[in-house]
């Protein structure tokens, strides 16, 4: 692994040492810039991108081609740089460039860069790279690539043949690069996850293969039965039996007599109508007369019969229009005198008396109410229906909680071993210690740090505790370890590998 970071420093070394050097009087030949190419690609080519490059000193960009390829000078550039390429859908990628010639930029060097960088936000560290972040990030890189390679392996897809970072190749199927960045896609579709998702479980360190699946703990002791759960609340009521049937009807009683109708009453005499009076004859049209005063209203009597219509006198003239007289002083209003006779209009013959209307007869005498029959005897009681079904039952009650846990003989008083070494043992592995001192740890449920003991996190992760971020926790097996002894845990040894 040294071997690896030296090579990759020396690129580093070479592109500072000569982007120091200048003409002078040595006499020294010029260096010619070199080239920082590759392929942008996700599987398919990310065609006519801007690609974007931010290095220890200098920024630099380009487009890619229609294949995805690229290819930047170094001229004024200090090595290493970070690249950053965004696709046509928004995904923005990654890449850690150590020194001239094939670098590519695809989600494995976007991994690549999350692990390098220590974080999944990797456009941060894009953003933040300057001289001051080489020598921290060098120290990584190996870490990163050997971490990606095995979280791509859990994912699986085998990059063991391949240069994630540095490998030339083209977008095209049949490549065994562009193949597996097909594979990784369809991997994440499949697991309903993405390239963000991942970087963060990288850079948390869960990239460790699946341990086998730890022997059954034995059987805990039976607690005590506990209490008996309250009793259910009753079943709704049954559905009503259907209705028994009717009673014989009691004997009906006697109708009682219709009371005899009372006579209709005699009617009233018909008034005698007045004769009408002879129509009189038409006089001369004289001259109008002062209005009478009125006469006292006479009672109205019924309607004679329409006498003969009296022929039509002549029209008199019209009388001259008398001299307007002296405005008298305002009198008080009298009453309504009755309208005088229309002039010129002949007299009309005087109309006969109407007859007075006669009395109405009396009304006859109701007839009697006839006497109410007696009612009859009530019917007897109609047999009892059919009992109806049983309702539903009700709900069972809720559980009684759970009895304390019982003791048994012997155990949960375990002794007191020391953590020791001894032969080589495999990670997660726990035995029986009798002595004061063990292979291991004891196994009483203490947090132990994930940076000191990530190989054993990725076995046992948070199944007994911690917040999975900067602890978890050991089994706790005091209660059934036997008196005296001690369970062990093996945290550090040989790193299990599935059969």
């Amino acid at each position: 692994m040294k071997k690896r970071i030296s090579a990759v420093l020396i690129p580093v070394a070479v592109m500072t040492l000569f982007a120091g050097c200048g003409g002078g009087g040595s006499g020294s030949g010029t260096v010619a810039p070199a080239t920082i190419k590759g392929v942008a690609a996700t599987g398919a080519p990310i065609a006519n991108a801007e690609i974007d490059l931010k290095c220890a000193n200098g920024e630099a960009s380009t487009t890619t081609a229609a294949d995805g390829s690229w290819s930047i000078s170094t001229a004024g550039l200090v090595l290493p740089c970070v690249a950053r390429v965004t696709t046509s859908t928004g995904v923005v990628l990654h890449s850690y460039i150590t020194g001239p010639g094939t670098t590519n930029v695809t989600p494995f060097t976007e991994l690549v860069t999350a692990g390098i960088a220590g974080t999944a936000d990797t456009d941060t560290f894009y953003q933040d790279f300057s001289a001051a972040s080489v020598n921290t990030a060098n120290a990584q890189v190996s870490t990163a690539l050997s971490n990606t390679r095995q979280l791509l392996a859990n994912l699986g897809v085998d990059t063991s043949s391949l240069d994630l970072m540095n490998q030339s190749f083209q977008p095209t199927s049949g490549n065994a690069y562009d193949d597996a960045l097909e594979l990784l896609k369809a991997q994440l579709a499949a697991k309903s996850t993405n390239l963000t998702t991942v970087s963060q479980q990288l850079v948390k360190g869960n990239t460790g293969p699946t341990g086998a699946t730890g022997a059954t703990g034995t059987t805990g002791p039976t607690g005590s039965t506990g209490s008996t759960g309250s009793t259910g609340s009753t079943g709704s009521t049954g559905a009503a039996g259907p209705t028994g049937a009717t009673g014989t009807a009691g004997l009906d009683g006697s109708d009682g007599a219709t009371g005899a109708t009372g006579a209709t009453g005699p009617q009233g005499i018909q008034g005698v109508v007045g004769a009408t009076g002879a129509t009189g004859t038409t006089g001369v049209a004289g001259a109008t007369g002062a209005t009478g005063a009125q006469g006292i209203q006479g009672v109205t009597g019924a309607t004679g019969a329409t006498g003969v219509t009296g022929v039509t006198g002549a029209t008199g003239p019209q009388g001259a229009t008398g001299a307007q007289g002296v405005q008298g002083t305002t009198g008080t209003t009298g009453t309504t005198g009755a309208t005088g006779p229309q002039g010129i209009q002949g007299n009309v013959g005087v109309t006969g008396a109407t007859g007075a209307t006669g009395p109405q007869g009396i009304q006859g005498v109701q007839g009697v109410t006839g006497v109410t029959g007696v009612t009859g005897a009530t019917g007897a009681t109609g047999a009892t229906g059919f009992t109806g079904a049983t309702g539903p039952t009700g709900a069972t009650g809720a559980v009684g909680a759970t009895g304390a846990t019982g003791t048994v003989s012997g155990l949960g008083t375990p002794g007191s071993a020391a953590a020791g070494q001894g032969s080589e043992c495999t990670l997660g592995t726990v035995w029986l210690v009798a002595g004061t001192v063990g292979v291991g740890v004891p196994a009483n449920g203490q947090l132990l740090p994930i940076s000191q003991y990530a190989a054993l996190f990725s076995l046992l992760g948070t199944i007994y505790g911690g917040d999975g971020i900067t602890t978890f926790a050991l089994p706790n097996l005091a209660t059934v370890t036997p008196n005296g002894l001690t369970y062990m845990i093996c945290v550090e040894g040989i790193y299990p590998s599935r059969s």
